[in-house]
């Protein structure tokens, strides 16, 4: 019996997206300046990117690079944002909001949990899960409010790092919610994270193609299409085990 599973890649780019669901991909997380970890995406290029794929497309919600504590400014601008985008066509949205102690913003996060929900969005809730002061407690805000998945690398740099975080992740969650491992996920990575119960793929997947300028401007990211055919055969191969 085959075991469901999903791989999620991030991009920024049209032109890249439309590549993908033939690499084996399930789903696009759409960012701006994937260099800073990914930011929200305009609407223009949100439109773009779901006219070019099939794929569902959930759009980053994240004003600005840093830590996850909003001032009430880049709170009314994500808002606005969620229902801007919301009108480009996108299946979700990927979010995360903290206290200054770490805890996480419900008052905000309720808020635009309620907007997704309202336009019939989904919803993941981004790494800033990983620097929550009391994650449990963190996981179980989530599960009540209804929110789909969680993206966590086991509260540390990679998720080969934190293999032993993601185990503890799945197994407080029980089914309840999706536990989604990124960062620095590859197809080597693959089958030690399936075992502790990952069944959730998110990776960048992307090199960097250098051209002849030599302005500040030369070259840019592409998707790597050996890197995620490979982690598709390897999840596959897993999946079929």
């Amino acid at each position: 019996m085959v075991v469901p599973f999903e791989i999620e890649i991030a991009l920024e780019e049209a032109a890249h997206a439309a590549l993908l669901k033939g690499w084996g991909v399930d789903r696009i997380e759409l960012c701006a300046n994937l260099a800073e970890g990914g930011l929200t995406p305009t609407f223009g290029q949100s439109s773009e990117v779901v006219h070019a794929t099939e794929l569902p497309v959930y759009a980053m919600l994240r004003a600005r690079a840093g830590d996850f504590k909003y001032s009430t400014s880049e709170k009314r601008q994500m808002l606005t944002d969620l229902e801007k985008l919301a009108t480009s066509g996108i299946q979700g949205i990927v979010f995360g909001a903290l206290n200054p102690n770490q805890t996480i913003d419900q008052d905000f996060c309720d808020s635009l949990i309620f907007q997704a929900k309202k336009l019939g969005l989904g919803t993941t809730f981004h790494r800033a899960f990983d620097v929550c002061a009391n994650p449990e407690k963190a996981m179980e805000y989530l599960i009540n409010r209804g929110v789909d998945r969680i993206l966590t690398s086991g509260f540390q740099p990679s998720c080969q790092q934190g293999i032993q975080g993601i185990a503890r992740t799945v197994a407080q969650a029980k089914g309840r919610i999706s536990i989604q491992a990124g960062s620095g996920v590859n197809a080597d990575i693959v089958s030690e994270l399936w075992r502790t119960g990952i069944r959730a793929f998110h990776a960048t997947a992307r090199y960097w193609e250098q051209d002849e300028q030599h302005l500040g401007f030369e070259g840019r990211w592409m998707p790597d299409e050996d890197k995620i055919k490979a982690l598709r055969r390897e999840v596959d191969r897993c999946s079929k085990n």
